[in-house]
């Protein structure tokens, strides 16, 4: 199972700084980094629509989701959202 955390200060910087509207959809998505032993990284797109989601989580107003086709390399996996003075920032838990 893939789930979310994400800290109030997340929030309030989907809120403020990147400009997002309650209820708006923020994907969490697998993208390629290059070769070697971790070859994907983790993204977040504030401007997708799910088309075929596996899992979405409601979290501060927000709609957090993973599509299927990005499913497989995030299955069984926790992730924190928090945000500090660089910004956004996605760190894998379990």
């Amino acid at each position: 199972m893939i789930s979310f955390e994400v800290s109030e200060q997340a929030i309030d910087s989907f809120k403020d700084e990147w400009g997002l509207a309650e209820a708006q959809h923020v994907r969490i998505y697998a993208k390629y980094a290059g070769g070697g032993s971790d070859a994907f990284t983790i993204g977040i797109n504030a401007s997708a629509t799910p088309i075929d989601p596996a899992v979405v989580q409601s979290i501060g107003g927000f709609h957090f989701f993973v599509e299927k086709s990005d499913a497989w390399i995030l299955q069984d996996e926790h992730f924190q959202i928090g945000c500090n003075e660089n910004g956004i920032f996605l760190n894998k838990i379990s």
